[in-house]
């Protein structure tokens, strides 16, 4: 029996990270391409995906184009859950559970593809985990690989994974001639003095400052070396900055530096928080995903774990901006777009064509509890 051998990561490095991601999705795409052929040739023929292509380019040519293939999830989800009657139904059951999962890992897929973070070893975790989920209430094998690699990331956040290395002996004179000597693998950088900073959300440059604060239990920010309030320097409402800095759960004190950018470790990561100031202009995407997943069901926007509608999650005094972002989402979702929120409440619209911000919602006008 000749089957699919998904890679691991061994460190949490961008180029191990993708690999991993990358190979546990070809996996699942080639299993259920498998399953799809080995269900459905009986009934319709070895070329049923030929076929089957070819009348949903005729139903649908505005979603169903280009070259497309039976082990792509992209494809096989999007039909799964959204085209009427389609055959995919007949390969997996059309359960509500399997639906929800479908959708979320569309989402995390059009996440990794066009939201343009840089991935990391808990993201691979979460994409891990509704594979496993999808995998174990469908009877696939996939969820085995996924459960390896979830303990695979668990074991290199813990520091109790040995990555795999090369051979480390001393080389011969041949191997060190020039001749004989490798390429180098690193890119060298120029340094840059005026770089600007990245986006709220994504891996501090540069060195850390020496100004530690510190978030009290009153939700003051103080500076830990004198004890004063940092309330004169911020900006706005203290009390929502200090909710956008720590809903990400930053482990230990935050840092600041001149121009007034807040930092701190999120997943064992130095991150930019935000800044004590006014946010930059012209940011789309401000802060960390909020691990959260919706669509779009009749003209409202929907929590799809819950199935609960903006409109009838919020306030009376806040139904009309929810019903303005509700708007806002229907007016441009597409079958097989993602909606997602970050912890600053920026309502991203996320498909093949990239990442757009569509409305800004506040903890008034969000699902309860959702941004943190």
């Amino acid at each position: 029996m000749v089957g699919y051998v998904v890679e691991f990561p061994e460190r949490d490095t961008y180029g191990e990270v993708m690999k991993g991601y990358f190979s546990l999705m070809r996996g699942f795409g080639s299993e259920f391409a498998n399953r799809s052929h080995a269900t459905l040739a009986p009934t319709y023929g070895a070329r049923w995906f030929e076929e089957y292509v070819a009348r949903r380019k005729a139903e649908d040519p505005m979603h169903v184009r280009g070259r497309l293939s039976p082990a792509d999830p992209s494809f096989f989800l999007k039909e799964f859950r959204y085209a009427p009657e389609t055959v995919y139904r007949d390969v997996i059951p059309n359960t509500p559970d399997l639906r929800v999962l479908s959708k979320k890992i569309m989402d995390i897929r059009n996440t990794w593809m066009h939201f343009g973070d840089e991935p990391t070893v808990m993201r691979l975790r979460e994409a891990a985990e509704y594979l496993r989920d999808f995998g174990m209430k469908a009877s696939m094998g996939v969820a085995g690989p996924a459960t390896r690699m979830i303990k695979r990331v668990d074991r290199i956040r813990t520091g109790q994974h040995q990555p795999a290395s090369a051979n480390t002996s001393a080389p011969t004179a041949a191997a060190m001639g020039a001749e004989s000597a490798e390429p180098p693998s690193e890119i060298p950088l120029a340094p840059l003095t005026d770089e600007p900073r990245p986006p709220i959300g994504s891996r501090w440059r540069g060195d850390l400052p020496d100004r530690r604060v510190r978030v009290t239990k009153t939700r003051d920010v103080v500076d830990i070396s004198t004890g004063e309030s940092l309330r004169n320097e911020i900006a706005g409402d203290i009390g929502e900055k200090v909710r956008q800095w720590t809903s990400a759960r930053p482990l230990g004190d935050l840092w600041v530096d001149r121009d007034g950018a807040v930092g701190g470790f999120v997943e064992g990561q130095e991150r930019l928080l935000g800044y004590t100031g006014e946010d930059p202009a012209g940011e789309t995407a401000r802060g960390f995903l909020v691990k959260r997943f919706y669509d779009i069901r009749d003209r409202k926007l929907v929590d799809i774990d819950s199935g609960s509608a903006l409109g009838d999650t919020v306030g009376a005094d806040c139904a009309e901006q929810a019903r303005t972002i509700e708007d806002a989402a229907a007016g441009v979702m597409e079958p097989g777009g993602t909606i997602r929120v970050t912890n600053y409440g920026d309502v991203l619209y996320i498909d093949d064509r990239g990442t757009s911000r569509i409305a800004v919602a506040t903890p008034k006008t969000w699902f309860p509890g959702h941004l943190g």
